[in-house]
């Protein structure tokens, strides 16, 4: 699993490539729903942690689930943000389905992305991100793993924005350090063993 940073990370980064800023006031409950649309599938572990129920298949980590989940996000916004119908519903689909696409990247837990259609697991074989690994702040490996996650995937949430926000300029020479972190934070992630 991916690290609630990096879910928290792709819901704002769903967020700020909205095509129009809006009223800074008027955006807080589309943010606050963004992150809350890209941690939201992570909650099935509240069932484990507190009731030791383990939900299988994890449907919660499935595009119909993220699509269910920014429907009703879509619904409860649709008369406050500025946003259009059509360009909410794509932010709020996108926030949602980032907690699975970081999941996946991983490659440690098999999910069914096609429920409630299909039960067929999904699972990337060689995981591209390192997973999470347990919470624990004595943790060394989980401040290792954090770190080789930022390293791939700020570089890549910032060339996501920088392409949908027409008035974010990078430097060349930024771009080119920016490409670096990240083929060297994932170059280190893929040598990890597994």
């Amino acid at each position: 699993m991916s690290s609630l940073i990096a879910h928290v990370a792709a819901g704002i980064t769903a967020y700020a490539c909205r095509s129009s800023p809006g009223p800074r006031v008027r955006s807080l409950p589309l943010l606050a729903a963004c992150v809350g649309l890209a941690v939201l599938p992570d909650l099935d572990y509240l069932l484990w942690w507190w009731l030791r129920i383990q939900v299988e298949p994890r449907i919660t980590h499935s595009l119909g689930f993220a699509a269910a989940s920014a429907g009703l996000a879509w619904l409860l916004l649709c008369g406050w943000c500025s946003a259009g119908w059509a360009s909410l519903a794509l932010i709020l689909f996108t926030a949602a389905a980032s907690h699975e696409l970081l999941d996946f990247l991983v490659g440690v837990h098999p999910a069914p992305w096609l429920w409630p259609l299909s039960g067929a697991l999904f699972v990337l074989p060689q995981g591209l991100l390192p997973s999470a690994g347990r919470l624990d702040w004595g943790n060394v490996y989980l401040w290792r793993n954090l770190l080789i996650e930022a390293g791939v995937l700020g570089p890549v949430m910032l060339a996501i924005c920088a392409s949908r926000r027409p008035g974010l300029r990078l430097p060349k020479l930024t771009w080119i350090g920016l490409a670096a972190v990240a083929l060297a934070a994932l170059a280190w992630s893929v040598s990890l063993p597994r």
